[in-house]
């Protein structure tokens, strides 16, 4: 009873084979108690009629292992998933992007423009504006008066020869007192130090030595004092103003011009704190000469302007 060649088969067809093979078969099924009802009941139509009751109940009884069966599969395809139904990472594809509503809330508040135009016109009003605030805070510092002053400072022909003096004396100290050892920093890397840093001071103790006097006394007395000297004894300018106040700016720049000639240029005299300072100072000898006439031609110029 449990072919597979009944599966195909509809119900009634199997309520009428069922039947057949009971009838059939009376004497052998006759003996068993499920079946007493149906082989009592079979004489009348009354009895026929619980007989195919009898019979359709013992069919759902054959029937149990195929619903059993179609059970386990329904189970199955539940459980794997249908080709045909998209997937969520479909839905996540296909699904177009929605702005967050936060977002849309906030460029919304944003006072837009309506028009580019609008919008240029509002950047160059925000320009204006702040071009004028950093204007304003300029004139209201002290940087104005401070970069007036300093002019006014060095344009004298007295700060041109103190500025050409300075460059002088830096390079002659950078050469007479060295740089000493003091210690290494080491690296730090948080701080921009990639590498160990040696820490070098000026050895002061070399004002001590003739090394340094030398060098340093030949050249105050070849570019300060003789050339100051001069420049008080030979003051034209002041017989032309009418005191004995101050110095001339062209007889200063004409004795240091002269003693750079003959003490570094003719090598005159010096011996070897001729040749340190003529090393270290810049230019050597020609740059000590271009320095007194730059101070020749200052004290000219500002005297063609006084006429």
């Amino acid at each position: 009873m449990e072919d597979s060649s009944f599966d195909n088969l509809l119900k009634p067809e199997l309520e009428s084979m069922l039947d057949d093979f009971l009838r059939t078969n009376q004497s052998s099924w006759k003996g068993d108690p499920q079946l007493s009802d149906y082989y009592k009941r079979l004489g009348s139509p009354l009895k026929r009629e619980s007989g195919n009751a009898t019979s359709t109940s013992l069919m759902d009884t054959v029937k149990k292992p195929k619903s059993r069966r179609q059970t386990l599969k329904a189970r199955d395809d539940l459980e794997q998933p249908s080709e045909t139904e998209p997937s969520s990472h479909a839905l996540a594809t296909t699904t177009p992007h929605t702005p967050p509503s936060s977002t849309l809330s906030l460029a919304r508040r944003l006072p837009l423009p309506a028009s580019p135009s609008l919008l240029a016109d509002r950047i160059e009003a925000q320009t204006t504006s702040l071009t004028t605030s950093a204007s304003t805070l300029y004139t209201t510092s002290p940087i104005p008066s401070t970069l007036y002053n300093m002019r006014s400072y060095l344009s004298s022909t007295t700060s041109i020869q103190l500025l050409i003096l300075a460059i002088e004396a830096f390079g002659l100290f950078s050469r007479v007192v060295p740089l000493k050892y003091l210690t290494t920093i080491p690296a730090i890397p948080a701080i921009g130090i990639a590498h160990e840093t040696a820490v070098r001071l000026p050895d002061m103790f070399a004002l001590l030595t003739s090394d340094f006097w030398g060098p340093v006394g030949l050249w105050l007395a070849t570019n300060i004092l003789v050339p100051a000297m001069g420049a008080w004894f030979l003051n034209l300018r002041a017989l032309e103003e009418g005191n004995g106040d101050g110095y001339d700016p062209v007889a200063f720049g004409v004795v240091k011009g002269l003693l750079g000639w003959i003490v570094y240029v003719r090598r005159g005299v010096g011996g070897e704190s001729r040749g340190v300072v003529e090393d270290s100072v810049p230019g050597g000898g020609v740059g000590m000469l271009v320095g007194a006439g730059i101070a020749v031609l200052g004290g000219m110029y500002e005297a063609v302007l006084r006429k």
